[in-house]
């Protein structure tokens, strides 16, 4: 492992570590505060309108400065902070409107993370999907681990104390950042704050070249299809299924630990495959994933679409994460890579309100809805892109 890669990879793992623990947590505090499946959904919703903003934005920030370094500082120790605070906190509105504070400074680490990590890749698919591959796998560790800390943390300890366990470990995930070395990078140069903030809206040419807004546009429909299930999946499995809530996370820490091997699978593969197929590899898989979850009557179909879900993800976000990468103009690629993430943002936004309200009247109806509107992402990618890259 290149020494330069892993302070980045470190802090990745931890962030994410973080992150997917919190996922669950979150759904279980606002459960034992009274709240509804719709306001269980509403809290990915408000999450993800602040992140679809976020991401461009603090992706355009960092695109405009020499050193992306202090700003990655401000974006892991401000949530750090602020995490402790979810445990204290009494009423489900207020939960959800701390939720966005602290989603507005987690929205620009991936995109800012993506750019540092293929910002050397000298733009060619080898290179860029290696690069996207080494980071997404230290970030599906960080998941996997943070899933099974999570299972055992749930039998010792209550939500709220699960919480302050993990905003203690966000803190450390600083440390790495500060002996992270940087390059300086193409600086975008934009006039006016606005066109600075969202260059996109003086220049949207690249959105149209290779039909990168088909990526964005299945990237959307993919992601508001998993988060609308996987929102809810808490209640499903403990209170549907029937398994406890250690249970519950430890089988659902069955998609990082197959995204590892994903992510180093197809970040191998990409070069000969082509980004393209990989994306739309990682959306079929995705369908069938909705479809187990559909049709379970027990663990076992759940375990089998959590699978699905982890060899899906690492094909897609490879894939996708690589097309961005090579059809954004070096001085914005964390713009770009930041429109991706808002993609996701606004599906993680729609899916959860629309699986919230379906799930009250049918589980198998909501799933159902999901496995269609992600197939039709896969079309819309099948239909509009186009692949022409460098593969050396």
């Amino acid at each position: 492992m290149h020494n330069k890669r892993l302070p980045l990879l470190l802090t990745s793992l931890l962030v994410f570590f973080v992150m997917f623990g919190f996922g669950l947590l979150l759904q279980l505090k606002l459960r034992e505060l009274g709240a509804s499946l719709l306001m269980v959904g509403l809290l990915t919703t408000v999450r993800g309108a602040v992140e679809t903003f976020g991401s461009p934005a603090w992706g355009a920030i960092s695109d405009g400065l020499k050193k992306r370094k202090l700003l990655m500082i401000l974006l892991v120790l401000t949530p750090a902070f602020l995490y402790f605070a979810y445990s204290v906190i009494e009423t489900p509105i207020v939960f959800i409107l701390f939720s966005s504070l602290i989603a507005f400074f987690t929205a620009g680490f991936e995109p800012i993370a993506m750019a540092l990590s293929t910002e050397h890749s000298r733009d060619s698919v080898r290179n860029t999907s290696r690069e996207l591959s080494i980071l997404n796998t230290a970030n599906s560790i960080g998941m996997l681990t943070g899933r099974i800390m999570l299972s055992i943390l749930l039998v010792f300890f209550t939500v709220s104390q699960a919480i302050n366990w993990y905003a203690f470990v966000a803190l450390i995930a600083v440390i790495p950042v500060l002996f992270l070395k940087e390059e300086k990078h193409l600086v975008s140069r934009r006039k006016g704050f606005l066109n600075r903030l969202f260059p996109l809206k003086e220049d949207s040419t690249p959105l149209w070249e290779n039909g990168l807004w088909a990526v964005y546009a299945g990237t959307f429909l993919r992601q508001l299809g998993t988060a609308g299930a996987t929102s809810i999946i808490a209640i499903y499995m403990t209170e549907r299924i029937g398994l406890s809530g250690a249970a519950t996370a430890i089988i659902t820490s069955i998609n990082p630990f197959m995204q590892i091997f994903s992510h180093i699978f197809f970040g191998r593969v990409i070069s000969k495959t082509g980004p393209r197929k990989s994306t739309l590899i990682g959306i079929g898989l995705t369908v069938f994933t909705m479809v187990f979850f559909a049709v379970a009557k027990n663990w076992v179909l759940i375990a089998i679409g959590y699978f699905c879900l982890g060899i899906a993800f690492g094909a897609f976000i490879n894939g996708a994460g690589t097309m961005v990468s090579l059809c954004s103009p070096p001085g914005r690629r964390a713009e770009f890579l930041g429109l991706l993430r808002s993609a996701r943002a606004i599906g993680f936004m729609v899916g959860p309100m629309l699986a919230g309200t379906v799930a009250e009247y049918s589980y198998f109806g909501m799933f159902i809805m999901m496995a269609s509107l992600i197939a039709t992402g896969g079309l819309i990618v099948i239909v509009f892109t186009k692949e022409r890259f460098v593969t050396s």
